[in-house]
């Protein structure tokens, strides 16, 4: 059976968004690995980061936390 790869939602966010996790590093200028970390490990640390990306990106807050609060269950729920 192959397995499929997952791509999470918060994940899906920022390439929409920014076009890459590069760009989205480069954008908010922090490193890669930082990007990297939000959608696999730590989705609220994308939140000190909220001003920028409203600004930046066609979102809203509201929009922004609930993307970080669902990649964050969804976390949650894999470590059970």
């Amino acid at each position: 059976m192959k397995k499929t790869k997952h791509t999470n939602d918060l994940k899906k966010f920022i390439k929409k968004k920014f076009g890459s996790q590069m760009n989205c590093a480069k954008a908010l200028e922090v490193q890669p690995q930082t990007v990297y970390n939000w959608h696999t490990s730590n989705p609220r640390g994308m939140l000190k980061y909220a001003p920028e990306i409203v600004m930046l990106c066609d979102t809203t807050w509201t929009q922004l936390s609930a993307e970080v609060l669902h990649r964050e269950s969804e976390i949650k729920t894999k470590k059970l």
